[in-house]
């Protein structure tokens, strides 16, 4: 606290225990609905089962990739790490999307974020990727996996490549160099490692791999018509540019069977004051993207707002054009039960996803079907769990709550 006034971390944290506390420009309401009152919510929308591809979801609440940080420099996964994703099975989610995994060997020094990442690209690491999955399964054999495979492209340090030779504005300054653009045979040894990553994480036992086509990693810059300028199959229409995603799935499904759901993240607009993708243009990006094959979008954006404490679901107005015949998953904002229970019920979207509310509170689910507390959820929005790990602390957690975030890694 400084002259008397609080931060707004401070002022957050102490408002997010209020009944009812109503904010003025730059704030948030938290609005209670009631307790256990009322009957529980087991009727609502979302918790219904449903399905991606022939994998059956338990109910529409998906905890969404967010790197826990607990690999160490030898590549070896912590057991924290799985006590995490056991949590949030038990807690109540209906899917986990793990965080990413990378594809290629990729130390701390190399990468622009100072945390270590999973490791998917040898079969060495098949047993530890496999506890992690059984740790979902064991504590809830309803709960499926999802293992999302990545390639940090253009964000690595020593090696940055990319679609094309075009970096992207907020990495400029941080990058030693320009990110290599890849040629065609380059793009088919980057495929092969993708195709040979999803085959560890169906050996590991996950029930599908997600594509991370967002945030400026490989995938997205092949994606965004600000970074891919190619003139060949890759690029130069809409149609070109998801080539190397109809490639991949293709090739995934081939391996692995055609029921092994493949899913990707990606970017609703990439956030730059030129950007060339909006609200009317990225109806017909996601359409093209859904004949690639996959079988559900997760909706995120380049920063993924993370400041943005003003609005819920901060990207519900991207599906309103939109006509797919696959899932969509909404990530970013995800508040209230309340909320999404209404953008469930105009269809479109099928599933919300959650990050940082469940890095605070594991059994948000299992909390809001039984209408047990506040229909929000507790987080406030500080960001300081992953402030935490981006600076190289190991194994996130929250911060404005750091013993109820330390929950998380306990069994």
């Amino acid at each position: 606290m400084k002259n008397g006034e609080f931060s707004r971390r401070e002022f957050f944290k102490i408002s997010a225990g209020s009944a009812v506390v109503m904010l003025g420009t730059g704030g948030c309401a938290f609005l209670s609905k009631g307790g256990t009152e009322n009957e529980p919510r087991g009727h609502y929308k979302v918790f219904s089962k449903g399905k991606i591809g022939n994998l059956e979801i338990k109910n529409r609440l998906v905890k969404t990739a967010t790197d826990l940080g607990a690999t160490t420099d030898d590549c070896n996964y912590l057991n924290k790490g799985d006590n995490a994703y056991g949590n949030w099975s038990k807690g109540g989610a209906g899917l986990i999307i793990s965080g990413h995994m990378t594809v290629v060997p990729q130390s701390r020094k190399d990468f622009l974020f100072n945390h270590n990442l999973t490791c998917i690209y040898a079969d060495r690491f098949i047993p530890q990727l496999s506890k992690m999955a059984g740790a979902v399964h064991d504590a809830d054999g309803d709960c499926k996996i999802i293992a999302q495979i990545n390639h940090i492209g253009m964000d690595s340090i020593s090696n940055p490549i990319s679609a094309s030779s075009v970096p992207w504005p907020f990495a400029e300054k941080k990058l030693k160099k320009k990110p290599h653009a890849l040629s065609k045979s380059e793009i088919k040894e980057i495929r092969n490692l993708y195709v040979a990553a999803a085959k560890r994480a169906k050996a590991a036992g996950f029930d599908g791999i997600q594509l991370h086509g967002a945030h400026s990693f490989l995938l997205n810059t092949f994606l965004s018509p600000y970074s891919n300028k190619r003139i060949d199959l890759y690029g130069g229409s809409v149609q070109n540019m998801m080539t190397i995603v109809k490639e991949m799935t293709d090739e995934i499904k081939s391996s692995l069977g055609s029921d092994y759901p493949v899913l990707i993240k990606v970017n609703c607009f990439d956030k730059f004051p030129f950007d060339k993708t909006s609200t009317d243009t990225y109806p017909r990006f996601l359409s093209e993207l859904a004949k690639t094959g996959v079988d559900a979008i997760e909706i995120s954006e380049d920063t993924n707002n993370m400041d943005e404490t003003k609005r819920e679901a901060h990207y519900a107005m991207y599906d309103e054009k939109v006509d797919v015949d696959i899932p969509l998953i909404l990530t970013g904002g995800n508040r209230s039960v309340e909320k999404i229970e209404k953008i469930a019920s105009r269809g479109g979207i099928e599933y919300f996803g959650f990050g940082r509310p469940m890095i605070l509170e594991p059994n948000l689910p299992n909390r809001w079907l039984k209408k047990i507390g506040n229909a929000e959820c507790d987080c406030i929005s500080c960001n300081e769990c992953l402030t935490y790990l981006l600076e190289g602390n190991e194994l996130v957690t929250c911060q404005a709550f750091p013993e109820r975030g330390e929950a998380l890694l306990r069994v």
